[in-house]
């Protein structure tokens, strides 16, 4: 009886009441109903996310007690359904990015150095998606990435190094395949209609 009691305590410990509420409020909505509200309610709970910023559905967060320090996203981002971000460590999102379905952001690995056992010690190391990047259906952002301005990793993709700003990526491991236009530096965004895109375009 008292390991049980040991093991729910130690569980206890790892429960994350703010992040539970959201999850409670937020299971009634079917997919890509709730996009405005579920970001409201994570700056509600103390999730750094910004303006515009829309998801089809929560996205699982895993990650130690501190999580929602850990995870930050930027303006008019796009955040489609079934995504996983692994916030064991920081996991920093510019604006405008975009997320597929099912994109795996991951944090940390293993210790792979000792022969008796490959899946050792818990490592961690942060990931970064900068701005306008877009990121294909399960596309999978290994730690320690850092995707660049404007790049896009095609869908299916297992990135395991930085991608260069204005880059497309695709493969297991992901390769360069091509570069992409680079911006007009006179351009404007206007965010409100990019904001009212979202709705209808995924």
């Amino acid at each position: 009886m008292g390991s049980i009691l040991n093991a729910i305590k130690v569980d206890w410990q790892e429960l994350r009441p703010r992040w539970l509420l959201v999850q409670l409020l937020m299971k009634p909505f079917p997919r890509n109903v709730g996009t405005w509200l579920s970001p409201r309610l994570m700056r509600a709970v103390g999730f750094e996310i910004g303006e515009g910023t829309l998801f089809s559905a929560l996205p699982v967060i895993t990650g130690e007690k501190d999580m929602i320090q850990r995870l930050r996203i930027g303006r008019y981002c796009y955040i489609n359904a079934g995504c996983t971000l692994d916030a064991r460590d920081f996991i920093t999102i510019g604006d405008d990015v975009s997320i597929g379905h099912e994109v795996m952001i991951l944090t940390a690995s293993h210790d792979s150095t000792h022969p008796a056992k490959r899946g050792g010690d818990i490592t961690t190391a942060p990931v970064t998606v900068d701005d306008g990047a877009w990121l294909g259906a399960r596309a999978i952002i290994l730690p320690g990435v850092s995707v660049g301005a404007g790049a896009i990793v095609a869908a299916g993709a297992v990135v395991s190094k930085d991608v260069p700003p204005h880059t497309l990526v695709g493969g297991i491991p992901a390769k360069k395949i091509r570069e992409l236009n680079r911006p007009n530096l006179n351009g404007n965004v206007d965010r409100n209609t990019l904001a009212q895109s979202f709705e209808g375009s995924w």
